[in-house]
């Protein structure tokens, strides 16, 4: 991912963006579980992947110094911060109500 990148997907009504790094084996394992959480109860939500070895800037520019973290934007603003122990059933509470408010 690159600012292009990030420009457009701040730009959408609902993003992910999902930070990860090489030597995090539980980043490997959570993103499947993520994307599949968000295609499936979030259709309308991107996840887009920032890889820390690849864009440390972007991690930077967004204060995330541990992997895993997800950030959830809506309409451009951050709206939901979870780093390292991910729960899923967490995610999917926090993120339904704004989801269902934007989109419902």
């Amino acid at each position: 991912m690159n600012e292009a990148d990030l420009r457009k997907a701040l730009s959408e009504p609902a993003s992910a963006i999902y930070f990860n790094s090489n030597a995090c084996g539980v980043c490997h394992a959570m993103l499947p579980q993520l994307e599949q959480l968000v295609s499936t109860e979030f259709p309308k939500m991107n996840i887009y992947v920032v890889n820390a070895n690849e864009a440390p800037e972007i991690c930077g520019k967004h204060s995330v110094f541990t992997f895993p973290t997800v950030l959830i934007f809506f309409e451009g603003k951050e709206s939901l911060r979870m780093a390292r122990n991910i729960n899923l059933a967490a995610f999917r509470q926090a993120v339904a109500r704004p989801y269902s408010i934007l989109f419902d």
